[in-house]
């Protein structure tokens, strides 16, 4: 940083200046300014470790745990070691999050959403068995500024298939009109000409899917976990043919979810699922519907 310019008498009119008065007032206030100007350097060489002075280092030795020895020592050797120390712990970047991520529950199998606006960081991963969920807690609390407000986000997904099947039939009228005969035969019978539309064969127009989310949608009144905490506060949000319900979850409701059940408003239960997460701090559970056309691979 360059030096500040703290020449008292030069910042004063040339009338003043050339007053003996001003240039000994001048003279006895200089040290403190100039004393002033070294510590706003001090300050801002101190944000870098290349210029950091003995005591900056001496902060960062300490926290470390580096025992120096000044005598041997120079300031420009302990300058370069803290700096290497630092340069092994890295940044929090999401690129170094991502790969701890994959390293504790596989690549594929999370998703990551950062509400910036709020300094919310949300990781979404299946609820099926979140056994690694206390060391992906731990990790990121690690790494993760301070600022940042982590949440797990277990996600249970679940299904509604429809199809439809068309089939052709011929009817036949037993009686002619003014031949009819009670209870001699029946009126009309009808015979089965087979199936002309499959359920592999798709029909169904998205606006007819869309519905059947929107049915789910204001049929599902809360969710139960573990069989005997039931949570009504739960969001919906129907996009398309897609359900979101979501429900946080505190460790005074459960210290780990390993069952949840979707219950309709009349309180039967809709779909259930075993799962394991374990509850700590933030959770915000999340149960998926997608509603396609299609059939199941049993054919039911």
């Amino acid at each position: 940083m360059p030096r500040l310019d703290t020449s008292l008498l030069e910042q004063l009119p040339d009338w003043y200046a050339q007053i003996l008065d001003y240039q000994e007032l001048c003279l006895a206030e200089q040290p403190s300014f100039d004393a002033v100007a070294d510590e706003i350097i001090a300050v801002a060489d101190n944000f870098f470790f290349q210029t950091m002075d003995a005591d900056a280092v001496s902060r960062w030795e300490r926290i470390f745990g580096i025992v120096a020895d000044p005598a041997a020592e120079t300031l420009e050797f302990r300058r370069v070691r803290v700096l290497n120390r630092i340069s092994t712990r890295p940044p929090y970047t999401l690129g170094f999050l991502y790969q701890k991520l994959d390293e504790l529950i596989g690549p594929g199998q999370w998703t990551v959403d950062v509400d910036y606006p709020n300094y919310t960081l949300y990781i979404e991963s299946s609820a099926q068995n979140q056994s690694y969920a206390t060391e992906v807690a731990f990790t990121i609390n690690r790494i993760k500024p301070a600022h940042i407000v982590y949440v797990n986000k277990p996600l249970i997904r679940a299904g509604v298939l429809a199809n439809e099947t068309i089939g052709l039939a011929q009817r036949t009228y037993n009686y002619n009109l003014g031949g009819w005969g009670l209870g001699l035969n029946p009126f009309a019978n009808e015979t089965s000409l087979g199936v002309i539309k499959t359920p592999q064969t798709k029909s169904i127009q998205q606006a007819m899917l869309n519905d059947i989310t929107s049915y789910l949608s204001q049929n599902i009144g809360a969710i139960r976990l573990n069989g005997n905490v039931t949570i009504s506060g739960i969001s919906k949000t129907a996009t398309g043919s897609q359900l979101e319900i979501t429900c946080p979850v505190s460790a005074a409701q459960a210290e780990a979810i390993t069952s949840a059940e979707l219950l309709k408003t009349d309180g039967t239960v809709w779909d259930s699922a075993s799962v394991y997460v374990p509850v700590d701090q933030g959770t915000v559970l999340k149960y998926t519907i997608n509603v396609l056309e299609g059939v199941s691979v049993s054919g039911g």
